[in-house]
């Protein structure tokens, strides 16, 4: 075809093109063509006119999308829809991209670099470190959990017999009215929960008011929300493979002082990390961990929550179980330092048991699964959790308190038989303990020398003064208490504090 011909469909392909352009981009390239009728234009000038992808960009750009979102789909986990190199929506302009041309002129883009598939394994090998240490890997069971001890039972094996006790007190029938299956049934909220796929927020809004109320005030009971256990609670055995620090969506244990109102002198002398304490609430001896999951989530996830959490609720109670196997009286009885669990969503609910199997072994097993969405199974739920609070509330409180109190009262008999084996005092015994003083109270001086004598006087033995029982004691390094005879004149008379 001659020039002129060639020149000719030029012109008509621009109007063509431009007639569907804004009306200022529209001049600007009429403007263009009348000033610049040159046969040839140059390669920007041409990706200019161009305002959206040629065929050939877009079935290579339609091919690798497809290729990606294959990849996507089997590492969902690994990457969001943000991470992609390609935007899924076509531009209208052209990329601003260095083109070659086929030989009908068309430009050809060049063949994607290396860098493009270097995003999925750089961010599939940070976001895989970043789960390796975390409930969420899947070898956490095997690796973690089982490095310390902390194993998952077959449901299908018999319970020890102290366990089966307490099943059978989580089963048995309530007095208290509960809802009624066509209650339940004609339940909206909880119809949403399946038919919405609510996330985890909103299942625990649901299941907070109807089955796991808060404890009034004067409650024994107490419930801490999302709140980490200490790290001193958690079996850790080993140093290499760590449990993930638990944080339950909601713990059950007691509260410090409507609880205990009279072994508060024990747990006193038992410091924070030996008697009972869970968390920085003061939430003590805690019993039922639950954890929640939104209906896109993983209840696998959430009993490996449950794992890690309810074995440190049953060691917390095994510490204090060495304390009274120390005591060698016969009066002391262990207290059963069983624990449960709930690992749910809008539509399951599974419970576990824990207990110390051995010196070292930690067991867990699951007591029943729940489908919340049939009426029947959501009473059956209801009552296996208002059964366990009434438990940990009565029998397992009743017990601790009794630990306690043999505790103190075995302290305090060690206490007045050492100090009726003492010789009687003789008068230099004597000048020497007037020279004993108690520690400086914090009305006197802070001067250096009140200072130096005071940091003297730390390292004799000295006494302090209980308003609870009305003696004095001492903690010794074992953390056990020796109580002043309160027969005896205490070392220290109470006007010296």
């Amino acid at each position: 075809m001659d020039g002129p011909s060639q020149s000719t469909k030029r012109r008509l392909d621009t109007n063509l093109e431009t007639s569907s352009l804004p009306q200022p981009k529209r001049a600007r390239l009429s403007k263009t063509n009348l000033q610049q009728p040159a046969p040839k234009r140059p390669r920007a000038s041409f990706l200019e006119d161009h305002v959206g992808p040629t065929d050939a960009i877009s079935e290579w750009l339609e091919s690798v999308g497809s290729d990606r979102e294959k990849r996507c789909r089997s590492d969902s986990y690994l990457h969001a829809s943000s991470d992609d190199p390609i935007s899924r929506n076509l531009t209208r302009s052209a990329p601003q991209m260095a083109y070659n041309r086929d030989a009908d002129g068309y430009a050809v883009p060049p063949t994607p670099s290396s860098s493009y598939g270097s995003v999925a394994p750089s961010n599939a090998g940070s976001s895989r470190s970043s789960r390796t240490q975390g409930v969420e890997d899947p070898f956490y069971r095997d690796q973690n959990l089982a490095s310390n001890h902390i194993y998952m039972r077959p449901r299908y094996e018999p319970f020890p017999e102290h366990v089966a006790n307490v099943i059978t007190y989580v089963r048995k029938e309530r007095d208290s009215p509960g809802p009624s299956l066509d209650n339940v049934y004609r339940d909206i909220a909880l119809d949403d929960l399946e038919a919405r796929g609510l996330d985890e927020a909103k299942v625990e809004d649901y299941f907070r008011g109807r089955i796991f109320p808060g404890p009034e005030g004067g409650d024994s009971l107490e419930r801490s929300d999302r709140q980490p256990m200490s790290r001193h609670i958690v079996p850790n055995a080993g140093p290499q493979f760590k449990i993930s620090n638990p944080t339950p969506d909601m713990l059950y244990g007691y509260s410090r002082h409507h609880a205990f109102p009279n072994q508060q002198t024990q747990l006193i002398s038992m410091g924070n990390e030996m008697n009972g304490t869970a968390n920085s609430q003061s939430l003590m001896y805690p019993f039922f961990v639950i954890e929640f999951k939104g209906n896109g989530g993983d209840l696998w996830v959430a009993t490996n929550q449950c794992l890690g959490g309810s074995a440190s609720c049953v060691n917390i109670a095994e510490r204090l179980n060495r304390q009274l196997k120390a005591c060698k009286s016969s009066k002391v009885k262990p207290i059963d330092s069983t624990a449960f669990s709930i690992a749910m969503n809008g539509e399951v609910a599974r419970l576990y048991v824990s207990w110390k199997h051995s010196d070292l072994e930690y067991y867990m097993q699951k007591v029943d699964s729940f489908l919340l969405q049939k009426p029947q199974d959501y009473i059956e739920f209801r009552k296996h959790v208002k059964n366990i609070m009434d438990w940990g509330k009565d029998n397992r409180l009743k017990e601790i308190r009794e630990s306690l109190d043999t505790l103190l009262e075995e302290s305090r008999k060690r206490t007045s038989e050492a100090a009726k084996s003492r010789p009687p005092p003789t008068e230099d015994s004597t000048s020497k303990s007037k020279r004993h003083k108690p520690p400086p109270s914090r009305k006197s001086s802070s001067s250096g020398h009140d200072t130096k004598q005071a940091r003297s006087e730390q390292e004799d033995p000295y006494w302090q003064w209980s308003e609870t029982a009305g003696q004095y004691y001492h903690v010794n390094p074992d953390r056990t208490i020796e109580w002043a005879p309160t027969t005896q004149q205490p070392p220290y008379p109470e006007s010296g504090h």
